[in-house]
This record gives C-alpha cells, structure tokens and sequence, in this order.
C-alpha cells in the first residue's frame, strides 16, 4: 500500500510538501500541486484516515445527542442536521439520552474518544457537572433548543417564552377563563421560558396564576395523559389545557377522549410542536410551530465553522421564531369529489 512518501518521491517534493497538499493548505505553487495529486492518481494512494484523525484531533464525524427519539422535534432536528453534515463532507452519529445525564456523559465520552469533529447537544435538564470536563477539553459543542448559562457554548434555541404568550392569549381571546398547564421537566430553559410566558399572558389577561394548575408531565405522551386526568379532576376544572410540547399534547387529547370531554367547547388543547398527524384531530388544536429544520442545519452550520476556524472563538446565542397556527390552519386538504384513493 503506497504511503506519503512513496507520493512525494513520485512527484519529487518534500513529505511535508506533499501532506499540505492533501491538508488543502496555501503555500504549494499551482505546479507543485499538478504533480503531487498527478503522483496520488498514478499511485492510487489512499490517506490513513485514522492516522490522519489522530494528528488532527478530529475526524468527519459530527455527534447529535438528543433528549428523547420518540419526540418528532428530534426526528426533524436530526432529520435536517443529517442533511447539512452530509452537504458540507461530514457524517452524523446520532444518540439519544432519555433525558438521563448519566448517559449523556457516557455518549459525550464516547464521542470524544472517537475524536468527532464536534457535537451538537440537546442537553438534559440542570447544570451537570461532567459537561465542564468536556468544555476543558476543547469539545467543540453547539447547544440545541435548550441552553447553558454556565458554559461558553454556543446555542440555537426559539423564542419560546413569545410563542407560550401569543399562544395562552389567543385561548384567552377565545374566551376560554381557566387555562392550566401541562409543564416540561424542570431545570430545563424551555420549560422555564413557557411557563414565563403562560403566566404573562394570564396576567396580562387578567386572569389569576394558580400553581395548582400547573403540572409537570415528564415531556412523556404518558405524563402527559396523567397530568391532564389530574388537571381535568381538579375542584375548578380548566377549560382548557396548555401543553409545553407535542407528546403531552397527545397525551391531553387521551384524557379528554376517555374522559368523554369534547373540545374545544368543553375542554380546549393547544400546545409546542406541531406533527403531521395533529392535522386528523377533529375539531383541530391551536398549535406553535417550531423551528426544527433551521435549528438542525444552523447547528451543523455553526460547528462546522467553529471546528474549522471560521469564527470568532466566542459563544453565540441565536434565538429563531416559533410560529403560531391556529386551529383553522390543521385542517385537512380533504381530495376534490369524485378523485380515486
């Protein structure tokens, strides 16, 4: 197997000549260049991508560590961030934590040890002490949905604080005068951007805070579905339920289902994330649409550039717009009379 220095002695320059060449750096002449990549097509040569990954400290391979697979928030972030990796030359591993932070340090060690070019982070809720060694070690990590106060990282999150507002006040404005909350897992910076926003538009409603109407349903379809059995078996029962992303939205409309409540006369449901499936719902929900494409491609994006040295080595936080559609907008295309299927 030919080597680089069977290369450069083909093409009669130095290794370290012919490695620039293969690294894409400046300071090779145009005909230097000609007879070493003309010495690497003759000799069919082909670079020791270990070997090469352990001089650079990294490889193509970008990290995407998620909460939770079963969210199709995640399934699209990942979606669009494979799609971008792919584009720019990398490859992407993808791992899911379940929102355990031991876990996300065993695949943040892992993927370390693999020596990834970076790692995209939808890190679990609180401030865990292990992500401090791997912000030591020079990881480079772009945040995803939720940030860090505590860490230099950079971040693509939503303005999910403004969406939970335009969302509450709009069920608000529909008449609806007991709204409460099915919440997201605590420690976490979307649930405590939400429930800001809940609790501002209720105010701003002139409608009182209880937190007795806010219950946490563990970002689960099942806590979900717990929470809003007890929300609805409450003394002052709500009319309707705002749920803090799209699998304790489904889990509401279970409970309203087997507790034969319609809505959204009796009991209303809106909520974060919008899914192809909630377009079937009948009548349809007030749902925030969020930003799942743009976060996925930004992020490779904005690691690619940090790991490449396109940036100015300081943590930016990029904050995108949720959008908010109304339960007008989830209905079915249904086909023309008379079309087949």
């Amino acid at each position: 197997m030919p080597t680089i220095k069977d290369v450069a002695e083909r093409a009669g320059v130095s290794v370290a000549t012919a490695s620039r060449v293969l690294t894409g750096r400046n300071r090779v002449n145009d005909e230097t260049r000609a007879r070493v990549l003309a010495a690497i097509a003759e000799l069919d040569y082909r670079p020791d991508q270990i070997a090469r990954s352990l001089r650079r400290r990294r490889t193509n391979l970008i990290g995407l560590i998620i909460s939770t697979i079963e969210n199709v928030f995640f399934t699209e972030v990942a979606r669009a961030a494979e799609r971008a990796a792919h584009a720019h030359g990398y490859h992407l591993i993808v791992c899911n934590t379940d929102e355990n932070p031991e876990r996300e340090k065993t695949y943040l060690t892992i993927l370390n040890e693999q020596l990834v070019a970076g790692v995209i982070l939808a890190p679990t809720p609180g401030n865990a002490s292990h992500r401090a060694q791997f912000s030591a070690a020079k990881l480079p990590i772009v945040l995803v949905n939720r940030r860090l106060e505590h860490l230099p990282w950079s971040s693509i999150t939503s303005d999910d604080e403004a969406a939970a507002y335009e969302c509450v006040s709009r069920l608000i404005a529909e008449g609806k005068a007991c709204i409460a909350a099915i919440t997201g897992l605590a420690g976490s910076s979307t649930t405590e951007e939400r429930l800001r926003g809940y609790r501002r538009a209720l105010v701003d409603g002139g409608q009182a805070v209880d937190p007795a109407l806010e219950l946490c349903g563990q970002a689960t379809l099942d806590g979900g579905y717990q929470a809003a059995l007890a929300l609805l078996r409450h003394d002052t029962r709500p009319d309707a339920l705002f749920a803090f992303n799209n699998l304790m939205t489904q889990g509401a409309v279970l409970a309203l289902d087997d507790l034969g409540l319609g809505w959204p006369d009796q009991v209303d449901v809106a909520g974060f994330g919008a899914f192809a499936t909630a377009r079937l719902y009948r009548p349809p929900l007030n749902l925030i649409a969020q930003p799942t494409h743009e976060m996925g491609e930004l992020a490779v994006e904005m690691l690619i550039d940090h790991v490449e040295g396109r940036t100015d080595g300081l943590p930016h936080a990029v904050v995108l717009r949720n959008r908010f559609l109304p339960r007008e907008q989830q209905a079915v295309r249904r086909p023309p009379s008379g079309t087949a299927g």
